[in-house]
Formats: structure tokens, sequence, C-alpha cells
């Protein structure tokens, strides 16, 4: 499934393997994506960074409902590196499942 952005280009829907998100935060690499789809089937803290390696802070960071959520992609995060991380950790006591695709 393709889409138009800003500029009138096609974007392509772009499935990325499912993640686990377990009691120790992951980190999910979103740099290629403007807007990423995740669906989770359980509660989840979660931040964006520049850095692969995961943290998250259950005081501090947002959390994400079980379900489908649409969420842009911050760009500019960093001057002198590009990358952009999801980075995720689980609320409760059980594995959660997170599917993403890009947009």
């Amino acid at each position: 499934m393709y889409r138009r952005d800003d500029s009138g280009a096609y974007n392509k829907w772009d499935v990325q393997g499912a993640v686990t998100v377990g009691a120790s935060a992951s980190a999910t690499n979103v740099s290629n994506a403007k807007i990423i789809g995740v669906h989770t089937d359980g509660e989840i803290y979660f931040n964006f960074a520049t850095g692969s390696t995961p943290s998250v802070s259950s005081a501090n960071d947002l959390k994400l409902s079980s379900g489908l959520t649409f969420l842009n992609v911050p760009r500019s995060m960093s001057v002198t590196d590009p990358a952009v991380y999801l980075h995720a950790q689980r609320v409760g006591s059980s594995d959660i499942t997170m599917r993403v695709v890009f947009l």
C-alpha cells in the first residue's frame, strides 16, 4: 500500500518484524519512517531517543495502551546523529507483542 507524503511523493506501508517488549527496555530503529503505526497487545512505556541503548523511565516516559496508535517520528533530535529509536518496556508482568509499520 502506498500513500503520498507532504511533498506529493509516494511512501510505502512498510511492515516491520514483531517485537517482544519485556521487563527490560528494547530499542527499535525508526529512522526511516516519518510516521509509525504501533499495535500492542498490552500497555507499554515508550520514548524516542537518538541512542540505540534502550532506556525507559516508568516515572517519566509516556504510557501507550493496548491497541493501534499512529505516532509522528521526531526529527532533528541531534545535529550529529540523525538516527531515531523507539524505546519500549512493558508496564505489567507479562511480555507484550508490539507490531510496527513504517509510513
